[in-house]
């Protein structure tokens, strides 16, 4: 999957439910600091539509969420603005 397919899977509908669904089982909680989690920083991208818990996404908050990218060096930060 190139940038462009992941940039539109996350402005999908089928996105939003799974996200929604992903974030009540983690109980909106992130996985770094233990705040309120608002964003799903994807581990892998392999099962993208079928993503289970702190296998293919973690819940984190968005302070956790850009330091994850920053500590990676990537600009995919930017697709966490929903």
């Amino acid at each position: 999957m190139d940038r462009q397919e992941y940039r539109e899977y996350l402005k999908s509908e089928d996105w939003k439910e799974r996200r929604q669904e992903l974030m009540e089982e983690a109980d909106w909680e992130c996985d770094e600091c233990g705040e309120r989690a608002t964003q799903l920083h994807h581990l892998s991208y392999e099962n993208l539509g079928e993503e289970e818990l702190y296998i293919d996404v973690v819940p984190l908050c968005k302070d956790c969420h850009d330091d994850m990218h920053s500590e990676k060096g990537d600009d995919y930060g930017e697709y966490s603005e929903w």
